[in-house]
């Protein structure tokens, strides 16, 4: 049987209109503070001619080509364009190549100033260290109302963002490091800490520049998610009963999930659901998802499940789907004794004035018979559609007992 692609695409309602919005309103204040921290830091730098703050200004710069980035990808994920299916999410690659080039020429350009640094030394030691000492507290502030704003509105980017504020504290103290090393007649301190933050600046670059390439050549995105993935199907979802083949790329700041799963689900309703569940569970577990698009497979049996309609339990075959009284059930091509000896239950409904031969048809493929065997023809009515939905194959047979037809499937088996 042919797969059946089942295609899960990020649908924006009003709800999430709001949550960008507030999502865009957060991004626009973390930019507006990484221009405050350049300015701020760049005029610390001309008041105090430390090589440490001209450094610690360049690393800001990186942040704002992050914050930058960020608000580019939320703009570009509403965009929908004909000409481009996929999204304009690699835009934010692209201009992040010509970002890095610029990120390298600050560090050399620093790192050629700390070489000869100019005359005078570093000055006004004491308001230069209360100024940087002032600077870690909208840090701090700004951080922890970040993360709980990205956290209340479920914004991954902006979560990331958060984390990225804290960590920039550790530059501050080495910064702070070095200029205190310099006030103790230790002035090589100060270029030492400004080197330790251009290696934080070049680090930071290669870092774009390596994730950015990767993107625009959709190359696999690293293998710690897709084994997070991986465990998510297995360990939440039973009806999946295999990953036959699971892809993930980066557009952007965004990853796109590209999935074939074998399910042991048989309605196409069934699976749509699973599959909007699955989806919804990678775009929570995993940050900046943006979509997910799963192909599902029936699971793959090693035999085949048959049924057909009795008058008795000695094998005669009913004329009647509906009215038999029992039916039997058994399966080809396993190794279990079914193959010899069949299961001849009672038909449950046998006693239903209405909707016979529609719960019958139900009960059959909740025991995943693949096809039955009849003599009547239903083409059309409640249990052809019950059939049809649960892809069973419905066979007209003229054979009268249950034992020459499966002897006949035996013999074609062989």
């Amino acid at each position: 049987m042919s797969a059946t692609l089942v295609e899960n695409i990020i649908t924006i309602t009003e709800d999430e209109d709001v949550i960008v919005h507030d999502g865009k309103k957060l991004a626009f204040l973390s930019t507006a503070l990484n221009v405050f921290f350049i300015a701020a830091k760049f005029s610390l730098y001309l008041f105090s001619g430390s090589s440490a703050i001209l450094a610690e200004t360049a690393h800001s710069l990186t942040d704002l080509i992050g914050s930058l980035m960020m608000i580019g990808g939320i703009y570009l994920s509403e965009k929908k364009l004909e000409k481009f299916p996929w999204g304009l999410y690699k835009v934010e690659n692209i201009v992040a190549l010509f970002s890095t080039a610029m990120i390298f020429l600050s560090a050399y350009e620093i790192a050629s100033m700390t070489f000869h640094p100019a005359a005078g030394g570093i000055k006004n030691f004491d308001m230069t260290l209360t100024a940087l000492f002032l600077m870690t507290f909208p840090v701090i502030l700004f951080s922890r109302y970040e993360a709980k704003m990205a956290k209340a509105i479920n914004f991954p980017s902006l979560m990331a963002d958060a984390k990225h504020w804290r960590t920039d504290i550790a530059p501050l103290i080495i910064v702070v490091a070095g200029i205190v090393g310099a006030r103790f007649s230790h002035p090589i301190m100060d270029r030492v800490s400004a080197f330790v933050i251009l290696i934080l600046v070049v680090k930071a670059g290669f870092g774009i520049l390596r994730d950015s390439i990767k993107s625009l050549l959709d190359a696999s995105i690293d293998k710690t998610t897709l084994d997070k993935i991986t465990s998510l199907l297995r360990g939440g979802f039973p009806q999946v009963k295999q990953v036959i083949s699971l892809h993930a790329r980066n557009s952007g700041r965004f990853i796109f999930v590209n999935m074939v799963l074998a399910m042991s689900s048989k309605k196409l309703k069934d699976a749509h659901e699973i599959a909007d569940d699955i989806e919804e569970e990678i775009k929570r577990q995993i940050p900046f998802v943006g979509r997910v698009i799963i192909h599902y497979e029936p699971e793959k049996k090693d035999h085949q499940r048959f049924a057909v309609p009795l008058v008795d339990k000695e094998g005669v075959i009913s004329e009647h789907f509906s009215k038999a009284p029992f039916i039997a059930l058994w399966n080809n091509g396993s190794l279990n004794s079914e193959a010899r000896n069949p299961q001849i239950l009672e038909n449950p409904f046998i006693g239903q004035e209405k909707g016979r031969g529609l719960r019958l048809a139900e009960f059959l493929v909740g025991k995943e018979v693949d096809i039955v065997y009849t003599k009547e023809d239903f083409k059309g009515k409640a249990p052809d559609h019950v059939f049809s939905s649960g892809e069973v194959q419905v066979k007209k047979t003229d054979i009268k007992t249950l034992k020459e037809l499966m002897n006949q499937k035996a013999m074609r088996a062989r």
